[in-house]
């Protein structure tokens, strides 16, 4: 027999806070009274850990039959999967996830090719493209305000943790180059300096920038040379092979310079041997039990689910289209009333 929803909750509380999953939480308490989304067959591709039961158990109280869906393209947790099979929360990888569904709830395009009668809901940027020529709706959280929270604050917090879990020092006055200065990218050289470290910045185009450095990534010759004053180089700019070509690889295979990825997609290219990169060129967050900490992640999984509302209530017109900014200002308020993160830090990504 599956498990309530309130039980995955009640097992998730020994973990976290209640003031750090506030969205998921007034969704979870709306939707057991209101089941908006009764008898609903969803298919759910986010990345499988311990804080996204909490996403779970919100569509489980709205009244959704739901499906996980799990990918090669974004790591999961093995142990949470089991979890999931014990919730009685039925687990499939991608590509035999048959379909049609109500709604596909996905993460990175690994469900583009499953068949949706109401339409799709995308979590990733890196979606988008799998998406674009869709003839049905498509919400794309990544497009509105609220997922800076994860991407921007998150992220950027979740490597440095990663390289706290790992034992490499990163302290006041190293240098560290960000390559790529997207959402990620910021949230990262954020953190950075927040922690007193040089931050030279790397793209393709020229960013303003307050305390950090900046080089144009594609003058080899002055991306290599802030490689070899780093200790360092971290990848966030959301393409698979971006580094090909852009530094020597054998002054990065020679020298001590650590090198890291926080996209989906390897970003340093096949130049560099896997070994060579922390977490053979996963994204360095994924090693940790909570990739991205609750209290970050809360909105954009919680903006995820509305998604499936809006789409099964008929509210949304072909295409892609980003969340309603009303909506997302609802959910700021709520997370300013009754979450954890600092206001100051909410501030900063509106």
């Amino acid at each position: 027999m599956p498990v309530s929803p309130e039980r995955i909750l009640e097992n998730l509380f020994p973990f976290y806070r209640q003031e750090e999953f506030p969205v998921l939480l007034h969704q979870y308490k709306t939707w057991s009274e209101s089941r908006p989304l009764e008898g609903c067959r969803i298919i759910d591709a986010s990345p499988v850990f311990r804080n996204t039961c909490a996403k779970y158990a919100s569509l489980l109280a709205a009244g959704a039959k739901l499906t996980v869906a799990i990918s090669p393209v974004m790591p999961h947790d093995p142990d949470t999967v089991v979890l999931l099979g014990q919730y009685g929360i039925p687990v499939v990888e991608e590509e035999r996830a048959g379909g049609p569904y109500d709604v596909v709830m996905d993460c990175a395009g690994a469900l583009s090719h499953v068949p949706s009668l109401c339409g799709y809901v995308e979590l990733t940027r890196s979606g988008a493209e799998r998406y674009a020529a869709c003839p049905q709706p498509v919400w794309m959280v990544d497009a509105g305000k609220i997922k800076q929270i994860e991407t921007c604050l998150g992220t950027g917090e979740s490597f440095f943790r990663a390289l706290d879990a790992l034992g490499i020092k990163n302290e006041q006055g190293q240098t560290l180059l960000v390559i790529g200065y997207g959402k990620v990218g910021r949230g990262i050289a954020l953190h950075a300096l927040n922690r007193k470290l040089n931050v030279i910045v790397a793209d393709v185009e020229k960013k303003p920038l307050s305390s950090a450095s900046f080089v144009q990534a594609k003058d080899k010759a002055a991306l290599t040379d802030a490689a070899r004053r780093a200790f360092c180089a971290v990848t966030a700019t959301g393409k698979r092979n971006a580094m090909s070509g852009l530094i020597d690889p054998a002054i990065l295979l020679s020298s001590g310079i650590l090198l890291a990825n926080m996209g989906v997609e390897d970003e340093w290219g096949p130049e560099i041997p896997k070994n060579r990169l922390l977490n053979e060129g996963r994204p360095l967050n994924f090693i940790l039990p909570d990739p991205t900490q609750m209290r970050y992640i809360d909105p954009p999984l919680a903006l995820h689910n509305q998604g499936a509302l809006e789409l099964v209530a008929g509210r949304a017109l072909p295409g892609l289209f980003p969340p309603p900014p009303e909506m997302e200002e609802r959910f700021l308020s709520l997370i300013r009333s009754c979450g954890s993160i600092p206001s100051g830090m909410l501030d900063w990504i509106s």
